[in-house]
């Protein structure tokens, strides 16, 4: 079976690793430009997610298990949903932080709206960076199963 497969599948959830640190959500009020990093709220579980599904993946690779490539790949799809939730509601992340810092559900979640439409808050490079590195371990993972399985 290629090395390639598993290897890419690892790379992307490395990609996830390092880019549940990166900013989620950035905005722009008054010449100012600031965000929310990914480990501020969501980032958490993609963080450990990512770093079991690489475990998996070098299982798979040690041992030729099929079924660890698609342990890799239902970890990462987990991702892809915390990622996707995040991009189409930006204010969730912010909600996120404030909440950490002390201030009510009800209080954060009216803070947040707030602070996204006056700072013009948008989904950051981190959430689209997480969304590339866990597709591309479903699709190498589901690929390294399917060659693993056929290999038999």
């Amino acid at each position: 079976m290629p090395k390639a497969f598993p290897i890419v599948a690892i790379a992307g959830a490395a990609l996830v690793l390092a880019c549940s640190f990166v900013n989620w959500v950035v905005g722009e009020a008054g010449g100012e430009t600031g965000g929310v990093k990914g480990k501020d709220g969501d980032g958490v579980i993609t963080l450990i997610v990512s770093i079991v599904a690489a475990l998996a993946l070098v299982g798979a690779m040690a041992t030729k298990k099929a079924l660890l490539y698609l342990g890799g790949a239902i970890l990462s799809a987990v991702t892809v949903v915390v990622a996707v939730i995040n991009i189409a509601d930006p204010a969730r992340l912010v909600a996120q932080k404030l909440e950490d810092e002390g201030a009510s559900a009800s209080e954060a979640e009216k803070l947040a709206e707030q602070f996204v439409k006056a700072a013009d808050m948008s989904a950051g490079p981190g959430l689209y960076m997480v969304l590339i590195g866990a597709l591309l371990t479903i699709v190498f993972s589901v690929l390294g199963f399917m060659k693993s399985r056929n290999s038999r």
